[in-house]
């Protein structure tokens, strides 16, 4: 039985810069609330959140739907109880750690970003983030974050999307942010379904139970999930949800 379903937001409840396709998102809510608890005795799993974006956007996605499990934002840097109304910064962010993703910071904004239309994403502590809606301006800048973080700062990881470049401390991934939502939850990663469509959730795909990509999802993120949806962005995101529910209900006892 699959427990708990974990989605990705740019790329697949949203797509940056563009207005929510607010029906969907409202019909994955009151899927969702139909799980009971956690773990649920319902066929429909709960629903949470794993972001590379900050705190602020994550917690209002979270109120939107409607979430009562933790979500994760920063990539897992963070966690949210949207209960408790409580953050959790991860352990691994030590005072060490802030300071190489400070000197990253301050390199961007004196080196990087005078004259590109990329902004740095202010909200974020955990990693460091650009963003922009020019997606060959960010396809170009890859290589030269890679380079300079390869050169200076080998122990830091960059991972990115069409539309942002972010730069994390090696202990802070979606992958380890799906093992510290598995101990929080008592949910058992073989009981976790996740979806994502960059290059920073293949590690988190392939750590949980039921990987999905969005159709629009990366080349390299289809090539790595056994689940592709016929749909893509949110309706791919309910899609893999349905999926979820079918195969819950394939697998409930029989009743008495």
């Amino acid at each position: 039985m699959i427990s708990l379903f974990v989605s990705d937001i740019d790329g697949c409840l949203a797509e940056p810069y563009q207005p929510y396709r607010l029906h969907d998102l409202r019909l994955l809510a009151n899927l969702a609330q139909r799980a009971d608890d956690l773990p649920s005795t319902t066929p429909y799993p709960a629903l949470s959140l794993c972001s590379g974006r900050a705190y602020p956007y994550v917690e209002a996605v979270s109120q939107m739907l409607g979430l009562d499990v933790p979500v994760l934002f920063e990539s897992g840097g963070g966690l949210f109880d949207p209960v408790a109304a409580s953050i959790t910064w991860n352990p691994a962010l030590t005072p060490a750690i802030e300071e190489q993703l400070a000197d990253v910071r301050a390199w961007f904004v004196s080196e990087v970003l005078p004259g590109m239309s990329i902004m740095l994403d202010h909200a974020k502590r955990a990693q460091v983030g650009v963003i922009g809606p020019d997606t060959d301006e960010v396809a170009g800048l890859v290589p030269v974050v890679e380079a300079h973080v390869a050169e200076h700062l080998p122990a830091l990881r960059v991972f990115h999307t069409p539309v942002s470049i972010d730069v994390l401390p090696p202990a802070i991934t979606k992958q380890q942010a799906m093992r510290w939502l598995s101990e929080l939850t008592d949910v058992p990663l073989e009981s976790m379904a996740y979806i994502g469509d960059s290059n920073g959730d293949i590690e988190a795909l392939q750590t949980v139970g039921y990987g999905f990509a969005p159709a629009n999802a990366a080349p390299a993120v289809r090539e790595a999930v056994p689940h592709i949806t016929q749909r893509a962005v949110t309706e791919g995101v309910v899609e893999a949800y349905e999926w979820c529910v079918a195969h819950n209900t394939d697998r409930a006892p029989a009743a008495a």
